[in-house]
């Protein structure tokens, strides 16, 4: 999708969600918030690490999504946020046996900007530049055995446009999963320096909407997954990477790495350990709904400001007012 249709909001601060960094910021909740939260309906696992039989997704499609901060593309790759690193991750077969592996060795995806990019400082990046994005591939010691029952997810392809508005599912920390209503898309620049491609979406719940699924990510999220659904299977849309609260209205914003721009960089990555990956891509929304979205979210223009460590946000009453330029981004580590 043309660059011009990102979204035009300058961000001044971008907030890891990151799981390093969990400790200095131990006074925030210890998962994702709900709109509703129920763990008989959110929890993917029971006290005891068995498989919640009440979960309101499909164990059986997620045996791909780790326990924690991976998702399988390939049965030797799997994908997580850069600022939280590798692990070695647990996967969990349909009937509830667990998998632990080892992992070998990581890739940092490069972000290639398709227009100049302007950070805080006031340099610009120019268009065509490559930089370090969020998002991380990581290589295991050794591929997955089909007999272990771990099915590698499928990753999304397509452009911006094809987000707006779509349902997506989130992964919190603690295996929590919820859902919400992708707005727009961007490119954003962390304080980690990394230059990375993401979605977007609102904290609707103060205001009046959202739903019972509804979440808003906080510290210790990053590295998660995240989803759409199509064509009967839960697709990869990226890794949960950081947070954002307007000062003036409150409004919380949570930031995805989006890997779709990235497909043809892991595609080249994994065949070159002989392996492939498989990409859906969804159809875009007719023009005239795609129209609509723009002019509700004022889309122009690639334009972000980068983000450093700041101080936490007081929440204050939410007003009804949308996201606004100049809104300001804090650190929730």
């Amino acid at each position: 999708m043309p660059s011009q249709f990102m979204s035009d909001r300058r961000w001044t601060k971008i907030g890891l969600v990151s799981t390093l960094l969990w400790f200095v910021m131990a006074e925030l909740a210890s998962a994702a918030t709900f709109a509703s939260f129920s763990a008989s309906r959110h929890d993917r696992f029971l006290g005891d690490d068995t498989l919640n039989p009440d979960f309101w997704l499909d164990h059986s499609l997620l045996t791909g999504v780790a326990v924690r901060r991976a998702v399988l593309i390939t049965p030797l790759h799997y994908v997580t946020a850069t600022h939280t690193g590798m692990i070695n991750p647990t996967f969990v077969a349909a009937d509830g046996t667990r998998h632990t592996y080892t992992a070998a060795s990581s890739t940092v995806l490069q972000t290639t900007l398709r227009t100049d990019f302007e950070l805080e400082n006031g340099t610009t990046l120019m268009a065509g530049t490559v930089h370090n994005s969020d998002l991380l591939l990581v290589t295991l010691e050794a591929p997955i055995p089909a007999s272990d029952g771990v099915t590698p997810m499928s990753v999304l392809g397509g452009g911006y446009f094809d987000m707006l508005g779509r349902s997506i599912i989130i992964q919190g920390q603690n295996s929590q999963f919820g859902s919400d209503t992708i707005d727009f898309t961007q490119t954003v620049e962390l304080n980690t320096g990394a230059i990375t491609e993401s979605v977007v979406y609102r904290w609707d719940h103060p205001l009046g909407g959202g739903g019972m699924d509804e979440l808003t990510l906080v510290g210790g999220d990053s590295g998660e997954g995240s989803f759409i659904e199509y064509g009967g299977e839960y697709v990869l849309t990226g890794t949960n990477m950081g947070i954002a609260t307007d000062p003036d209205t409150s409004e919380k914003f949570s930031f995805n790495n989006f890997v779709s721009p990235y497909v043809d960089l892991i595609a080249a990555e994994v065949a070159a350990d002989g392996f492939s990956i498989t990409v859906v891509a969804v159809p875009e929304p007719s023009t005239s709904l795609a129209i609509l979205t723009a002019l509700g979210f004022g889309w122009a223009r690639r334009r972000t400001k980068r983000s450093r460590l700041h101080e936490r946000v007081t929440p204050i009453k939410p007003s009804g007012a949308k996201p606004r330029a100049g809104m300001e981004l804090v650190d929730r580590s």
